[in-house]
């Protein structure tokens, strides 16, 4: 007879009931091999004896397998393990192999996308020149009460169950109002459809609009992730000279002459990564010319909301009266990015089968974030919320540019940015900034390396560096352990 007792492991103490740990322990060492095809079970009362367990147990236990059709229950003769399973070789285990691990790698070919980096950790808990927005500023005590207002509301259990697949139609329309008074657009809640951040947003368009072979125009540099949403899809990239007005306009017209253009994605506010605005001379010239030659202007406004000289500039689709530009903005950055709030704007009729796609992909969005996102919306709080970080992020730019100009000015070239919440800053040749990061690395500090931003095989030795993150105290640290650490050499 086997082992029982010691084949089977029990937890008293365990969530899951013991008559299914026993059947679990049976499966597992019958496709382990070790238990065969065709073997005598012991009773169920010489079972229970052996494992010390009530009878009972053991009888739901042999039930739960026979339901599975890992047992077979024979009256007058007993139990055996079921002979129709397929025969499986046991195992020779090592003394220090864990039979109960998962297995580490598949038993079949995975294709390894190369093209795609691989998801890094982010970081956040080190001090660094990290993009994006400074948690502690995003007004966390109003969406507590916000959130657990909605659920304490039983009007709004339907919400809990499936809404609609564009968004709750209430945010959408508040939504709307936001960005006609803010964007000077002229939406209505049917000209949105509610995403989980920009980047889904970018790959709902890639399905929907987009085929193999496809040519899209993009930036020299660019926002890598939107670029491999685009290559994924099988678009080919025509890349595009950035300069200190924007996307080359003229560039793209000699293009559109030469070759049939599907689109163009751009980051027109503040152009990612170098933070460039696109002049409101080559913004005319661009509506004209996706009019004239029929391509699509994908409009990604991450960071509208962070500008700091005289009202930022109004965004393409402000003006876009053929339907020629969709226009993608997101609340991960205005608040926080664990809220994955990003939205698409378009005529109704992309709208529409943007919503076919997403069925496929997430049924639908949060609808209980969106319902407080209106709370914080009627309250006032999201907009009290960008006056004070507005300020916050005004001042901590102009601190962070006035330490880089008068330590490192001779190593680090980079202009002022007039909204965002990063800087784009080029290191003199004679640092090259992989080895740089690193070594800050290990002394507690982050700086990206800037090898995402490099779209070609000479190295911009350029990175972005986020001034959001970090207070005044902070930055002062952080550009002193950086100017020490490129000075040591």
């Amino acid at each position: 007879m086997l082992p029982w007792k010691t084949i089977i492991q029990m937890q008293k103490d365990c969530d899951t009931p013991v008559y299914l740990q026993i059947a679990n322990s049976v499966i597992h060492e019958m496709r382990k091999g070790r238990v065969g095809p065709g073997l005598k079970l012991p009773g169920t009362r010489q079972m229970a004896e052996i494992l010390e367990v009530h009878r009972k147990t053991i009888v739901r236990a042999y039930e739960e397998l026979d339901a599975q059709g890992w047992i077979e229950m024979h009256p007058s003769k007993g139990t055996f393990t079921s002979k129709e399973l397929p025969e499986i070789n046991g195992r020779h285990f090592t003394k220090n192999h864990n039979q109960n691990a998962f297995p580490k790698t598949t038993g079949y070919h995975v294709k390894v996308n190369t093209g795609i980096r691989t998801p890094v950790l982010p970081l956040r808990h080190i001090m660094g020149f990290h993009d994006g927005p400074d948690m502690r500023l995003i007004p966390s005590d109003e969406l507590g009460r916000a959130y657990k207002s909605v659920l304490s509301r039983n009007t709004y259990l339907k919400f809990m169950s499936y809404v609609e697949t564009p968004g709750v139609q209430k945010f959408r329309a508040t939504l709307s109002e936001y960005l006609n008074a803010s964007r000077g657009l002229q939406t209505t809640f049917e000209n949105i459809i509610v995403t989980r951040g920009s980047q889904m947003a970018l790959y709902l368009l890639s399905i929907v609009l987009f085929a193999k072979g496809d040519t899209i125009i993009v930036g020299d540099t660019n926002y890598y992730y939107a670029d491999h949403v685009f290559l994924l899809a099988g678009m080919k990239l025509a890349r595009i000279k950035v300069d200190e007005y924007g996307i080359d306009v003229d560039a793209i017209e000699k293009l559109c002459r030469k070759k049939k253009i599907k689109a163009l994605y751009i980051t027109s506010h503040h152009h990612y990564p170098t933070t460039v605005t696109l002049s409101a001379a080559r913004r005319i010239k661009l509506l004209s010319l996706a009019e004239k030659y029929g391509f699509i202007i994908i409009e990604d406004d991450y960071d509208y909301d962070f500008h700091y000289l005289s009202s930022p500039m109004l965004p393409l689709v402000s003006a876009d009266t053929k339907g020629m530009v969709v226009y993608i903005g997101t609340l991960s950055k205005t608040i926080a990015p664990a809220i994955r709030t990003g939205y698409i704007i378009a005529p109704e009729n992309l709208i529409l089968e943007l919503m076919r796609v997403r069925q496929l992909i997430d049924t639908q969005g949060d609808p209980i974030m969106e319902l407080a996102l209106i709370e914080m919306f009627e309250e006032g709080h999201i907009k009290r919320h960008m006056k004070k970080a507005l300020l916050a992020y005004h001042k901590r730019r102009d601190f962070l540019c006035g330490l880089l100009n008068e330590k490192l000015g001779d190593i680090i070239d980079f202009k002022t940015p007039d909204g965002g919440l990063a800087i784009w800053a080029k290191f003199h040749k004679s640092i090259p900034l992989p080895p740089l990061t690193e070594k800050l690395k290990a002394k507690g500090l982050i700086l990206s390396n800037g090898l995402i931003h490099n779209t070609s095989s000479v190295s911009m030795n350029a990175t972005r560096m986020g001034f959001g993150w970090m207070n005044e105290e902070e930055a002062a640290q952080a550009v002193d352990l950086l100017a020490q650490t490129i000075r040591s050499k």
